[in-house]
């Protein structure tokens, strides 16, 4: 009995470390700028990422706008933040 608890294990080890969900999780977060109109040229908000445990949330500060550029800031790992 005890052999076959062994042998079950080793295979469950064996597929869990070929699993997808164990290569680890990396995803890119950006800051985003917003402005007052399609000239560019007034700030307005910002959207900023933070880290959840397996996705990046992004929160506004300021006010939303159709007009922003995005920048890339780094990524969100299972480790928490992982800046450039």
């Amino acid at each position: 009995m005890a052999k076959r608890i062994l042998s079950s294990l080793a295979v469950a080890a064996v597929f869990l470390s070929a699993s997808p969900a164990s290569a680890g999780y990396r995803e890119a977060a950006y800051v985003t700028t917003l402005y007052s109109d399609a000239t560019y040229t007034t700030v307005v908000g910002h959207i900023y990422p933070s880290c959840g445990l397996h996705y990046v949330q992004y929160h506004l500060e300021g006010t939303y706008s159709f007009y922003g550029t995005d920048e890339f800031v780094g990524y969100c790992t299972e480790n928490g933040w992982e800046p450039l």
